[in-house]
């Protein structure tokens, strides 16, 4: 998923502006640590202060812009998986292509049940589950 960076710099545009307080409400982290993570992130460019709270900087909307179009380095990144137009299983490294991916029903099989959601069609090890899946939207089988 996201790093705790990437979703700062997220929640920075969403809101225009964000203080310390936003990020221990979002991240759970001690309020010392929020500003000092605030601070870590100005330190880098990607922030800048404006009174009591934070905004994001030319360069921190770059970065997000840059996420949007390319996606992060980690594979198994649900928000990153279709934007190279396939989805890669992060256990055998299959692809496929991001139209023929479908959520599977759950299904009682003899041994073991299979809980809803979208399986490599090679090893069967689980992508995403099904909840993912929606919010990404990949449909379900017929």
């Amino acid at each position: 998923m996201k790093t705790n960076k990437h979703k700062t710099l997220l929640l920075g545009r969403k809101r225009q502006a964000i203080h310390s307080r936003d990020v221990v409400r979002h991240f759970g982290y001690s309020p010392g640590t929020a500003r000092s993570y605030l601070s870590y992130l100005k330190r880098q460019g990607l922030l800048e202060r404006m009174g009591a709270s934070y905004v994001l900087t030319e360069k921190g909307q770059n970065r997000l812009q840059y996420f949007e179009v390319a996606g992060c380095a980690d594979p198994a990144c649900p928000v990153c998986q279709g934007k190279a137009g396939y989805l890669t299983c992060p256990s055998c490294g299959y692809r496929t292509r991001w139209p023929k991916a479908r959520i599977l029903k759950e299904r009682d099989l003899f041994f073991v049940v299979r809980h809803a959601g979208v399986y490599c069609p090679r090893c069967w090890k689980l992508i995403f589950n099904a909840t993912q899946a929606q919010l990404l939207g990949i449909r379900e089988e017929a």
